[in-house]
């Protein structure tokens, strides 16, 4: 659900065996299916079950607790490798945060991530014409408005905006030791420091700063100067044809093998230790259950983390503890709304919108073309709110707008059960967007609005997002320090590069089969297609 904001490193391409090929099922045991039974009373028949298995060796078995992207590329690599998996997903679904549901007519909406970023970096775009996806190239121009209007060509606050992300990389570069700040309070002191700007580029700058909160989850008044990432001039695809179809293909290996794969199963808890006597239990439909295996991927998200859904026992190691504590977890919302006819723009991608700065005091106020509402007393309404608005038209061919916004208001909006209201919020964005401002709005068709702030399971949020005192970096130095732990995580949170995004996540369920496979004294096999390096 990220997008062009999390910055990726280079991937060099290679040709290489996908990872649904080659996987070694004609070797699978049978036992597999007598995993992780439901009842404490049929447990025993797990040794037993092991204890006849032919073979020099016996198998190791890992248990990946969440069925998200990050852990199915866990498992997949495992599975490729002759290691037993199996994962444990406490949905009725896989694919975690990625959720695509499709209408009657076959048209794919993706209420969780929803584009492919960092397209040259990304090696999951090979997976777009071998499994021929439908994807559409949403840069194209967007269209830029402020409550009074379209914002004309002279409208350079965007660029100040630009000089100032240049300047807060450099200040933190020059000064690493510099106490962390809101971007919001470091905005408004650059802009009254400049010597070159005009009261209009004071006023509108920290306005369209706002903008990042579409894309980082968090208001510019949480969201961290020291490590905020801004505008990066990368390509991003939407996913017209669903983001379901890479979670298929990740999991076809695992779902050939019976009991490989266990949905509505809630992991309570981890017991863990580096000697291989590792217990996982759970609860399902049937009641408590648990596994014994050898390691343990977990995989579930920062905020489930936060929120403690998962004990673990021994505590964590202090190091990851701490990582896990100065990272924090944003909540990016979508709105999507149907028409019976498109009353707005067919040639934009994209249309930004800006609020309206802090009305002057009233003795500087004459002749100010700002709204006449006070910042302060903001209506009741989503003309106070960044948001930017994704034209459906133009991507899937559907009569729909999809507006995303950022906590705190997701938060508010994902609370609202009466569809009516949410209408009657966003009803001013729509007025300001219509190409024929004389004529009314086309009747609504229907209104879907994300919940997952209001989802235990998905950490009551979306993604990772660097608020003030956060320090990204402890976690990933934290996991570095136990890579060769029986206890791997991953998931968008475990990675600096890409962070927030699919191909993020995905990465890291692949390092943490690999780290893996070094404990257990397996040799690695290369990768396939969609490997890093």
């Amino acid at each position: 659900m990220a997008n062009s904001y999390h910055v990726a490193s280079r991937i060099c391409a290679k040709s290489k065996q996908p990872s649904n090929l080659g996987s070694g099922l004609g070797e699978r045991r049978d036992a597999l299916s007598l995993e992780g039974l439901t009842s404490s009373s049929e447990r025993p028949l797990i040794a037993e079950a092991k204890a006849g298995i032919p073979g020099p060796e016996r198998r190791q078995m890992v248990a990946v607790v969440g069925g998200g992207i990050s852990g199915l590329r866990a498992a997949a690599v495992l599975q490729r490798h002759g290691v037993d998996v199996v994962v444990l997903e406490a949905r009725n679904r896989l694919g975690g945060r990625i959720h695509t549901s499709r209408r009657a007519d076959g048209t794919a909406l993706d209420i969780g991530a929803a584009w492919m970023h960092e397209t040259s970096q990304n090696n999951l775009v090979k997976l777009i014409r071998k499994l021929g996806i439908e994807y559409y190239y949403d840069d194209g121009l967007a269209l830029y408005y402020t409550e009074q209007g379209r914002a004309g060509a002279q409208f350079k606050a965007k660029k100040i905006c630009d000089e100032f992300a240049d300047y807060m990389d450099w200040f933190y570069t020059k000064n690493p030791d510099a106490p962390d700040r809101a971007v919001s309070e470091f905005m408004e002191d650059f802009v009254s420091k400049h010597e070159l700007l005009t009261e209009d580029d004071r006023a509108w700058a920290p306005q369209v700063i706002k903008e990042v909160e579409l894309w980082i989850g968090t208001s510019v008044s949480q969201a961290s100067a020291k490590h905020l990432s801004y505008f990066v001039t990368e390509r991003n695809l939407y996913m017209k044809g669903g983001y379901d179809r890479i979670v298929d293909w990740t999991a076809a290996t695992l779902n050939e093998v019976p009991g490989a794969v266990r949905l509505n199963h809630f992991v309570e808890r981890v017991m863990w230790n580096n000697e291989g006597q590792n217990t996982v239990t759970f609860k399902n439909e049937h009641g408590h259950g648990s596994i014994d295996v050898d390691a343990v991927i977990v995989t579930i998200p920062l905020g489930a983390l936060h929120r403690k859904l998962l004990a673990f026992e021994p505590p964590l190691p202090a190091s990851i503890q701490t990582g896990l504590q100065q990272l924090s977890y944003a909540a990016l919302g979508k709105v999507f709304f149907e028409f019976a006819e498109v009353f707005w723009s067919k040639d934009n991608d994209q249309f930004m919108y800006y609020p309206s700065p802090p009305q002057p005091p009233e003795d500087e106020a004459y002749g100010s073309s700002y709204s006449s509402s006070n910042a302060s007393t903001p209506p009741d309404n989503i003309l106070a709110y960044a948001t930017v608005t994704i034209n459906l038209w133009i991507m899937t061919g559907s009569k729909s707008l999809c507006v995303q916004i950022a906590e705190p208001l997701t938060q508010r909006i994902e609370a609202m059960d009466d569809k009516k209201a949410v209408y009657s919020f966003f009803k001013p964005l729509f007025n300001l967007l219509r190409t024929e401002p004389h004529r009314a709005l086309p009747k609504l068709i229907g209104v879907e609005t994300t919940k997952w702030t209001l989802d235990p399971l998905a950490g009551h949020g979306t993604y990772s997002a660097d608020k003030v005192g956060d320090e990204p970096e402890l976690l990933v130095d934290a996991l570095e320090q136990h890579k060769r732990s029986r206890l791997q995580f991953a998931g968008e949170h475990c990675t600096i590069t890409a962070n927030g995004c699919v191909h993020g996540a995905f990465a890291t369920g692949e390092t943490a089969a690999k780290n893996l496979l070094k404990v257990f004294g397996v040799q690695y096999d290369g990768g396939d297609l969609v490997s890093l390096d």
